[in-house]
Parts: structure tokens; sequence; C-alpha cells
């Protein structure tokens, strides 16, 4: 017979190994600092909070957060589709960290969402990167 422990260490092992790795592959600049943003402000709801919402994400829409840069708009959908409301302050989260760490000015930031920034930022970074 498996006791409870058990059970939750399992449980605990295994939840690791649904989401992939930060490391994974990211296509421009912006992405890192946009998934590790994301993943911040998802941490804030808790740990298990966080999981939860990753594994909701990537079994319902199927969009890991290292898929969230180029997947933006869905990701964003999905969110609201998942906390209501909730999604608009974890977008807040996200864009202050995004300032906080130097990403994007604060001017830039104002009055805008997520998505606007996103697609500001990257035809911004585009153009500043040269063609090889």
């Amino acid at each position: 017979m498996v006791s409870l422990s058990q059970t939750r260490v399992r449980m605990l092992r295994s939840n690791w190994s649904r989401f992939p790795s930060m490391a994974a592959t990211v296509g421009t600049s912006l992405d890192r600092p946009l998934i590790e943003s994301i993943d911040t402000a998802l941490s804030a709801l808790g740990t298990s909070t966080r999981d939860s919402v990753l594994l909701y994400l990537r079994k319902r829409y199927s969009i890991s957060l290292e898929e969230t840069p180029q997947r933006m708009d869905e990701f964003l959908q999905a969110l609201h589709a998942l906390l209501g409301y909730g999604a608009r302050v974890i977008e807040k989260l996200v864009i202050a960290r995004l300032v906080e760490t130097n990403e994007i000015p604060l001017a830039e930031a104002r009055g805008r969402n997520l998505a606007e920034i996103v697609t500001l930022l990257s035809k911004g970074r585009n153009k500043a990167r040269p063609t090889v």
C-alpha cells in the first residue's frame, strides 16, 4: 500500500517533468526575458497555481511556456479564458518585470497591453538586427 506522503513525493517529482526547462531555444532577443517575466508573474500566484496554469495551457491549448513569445495572442486569450480579469493582472506583472529588468523603457510600456508591447518591441529589435 502506498502512503499519502509517498504519493505527494511522486506528484512533486512528476510535476517537474511536465514542463520543459527554460533553457529551450528561443527565437529573438526578447524571447528569453519575456519567458522569464511570464514565469515570474505566474509564480506570484504560487508554485502549484503556476504549474496548474501551465499544465492547463499545455493540455487545452497546446501552448508551452517557451512558445508564448511566438504565440502571444493565443497565450493571452487562453489566459483570459482561464483567469478572467485576473489575466490582466498577470499581464501587468509581466510588463512590470520587463520594465524592471530594463528590457523595455517605461515610456513605451505606459498605456499599452502586453500584446502591443511585444509587437512593438519585436518590430524594433528586428530592424536593429543586421542581416547576414
